[in-house]
């Protein structure tokens, strides 16, 4: 399992640019936020999910939640249907940060074109490389 600094980024899940992992599962895929965006976020305290049923296109809102000291956004990773979303969040968002690859999960989509789209996503390898160099370019200066 790739590690950056202590986040895991494990290894047969893809990856977003805003810190979404992607499982895929037969033909549809499971979406949830990954490790290092839920430990900078600290303790989720709101989630708001889409509803199931809803087309699903890439780059608009999957879903946005909050902490104490953080607001912030997942975007769709591929186009589709979502097909379910994990209701006990809205409930327990803690459970992002306890199993943010396992019981934290957001939505469960049907891609519309699940082979041609997830090109566009990161591996585990090439997503440790993108957060080194994000951390590195958010780094403080001095």
């Amino acid at each position: 399992m790739p590690m950056v600094e202590g986040y895991n980024l494990p290894e047969g899940l893809y990856y977003t640019a805003d810190h979404a992992w992607v499982k895929v599962e037969g033909n549809q895929v499971r979406v949830g936020m990954n490790d290092f965006a839920q430990k900078l976020a600290g303790e989720i305290t709101f989630v708001k999910l889409p509803k199931a049923g809803k087309e699903a296109m890439s780059g608009k809102l999957l879903s946005s939640m909050q902490s104490g000291k953080w607001a912030g956004r997942l975007q769709v990773p591929l186009n589709g249907k979502i097909i379910e979303v994990n209701k006990e969040l809205l409930y327990q968002p803690q459970k992002i940060n306890e199993d943010c690859y396992g019981s934290g999960w957001l939505a469960l989509i049907e891609p519309s074109d699940l082979a041609g789209e997830l090109g566009q996503l990161m591996n585990a390898t090439q997503a440790a490389a993108w957060l080194k160099e994000e951390m590195a370019r958010h780094a403080p200066k001095g």
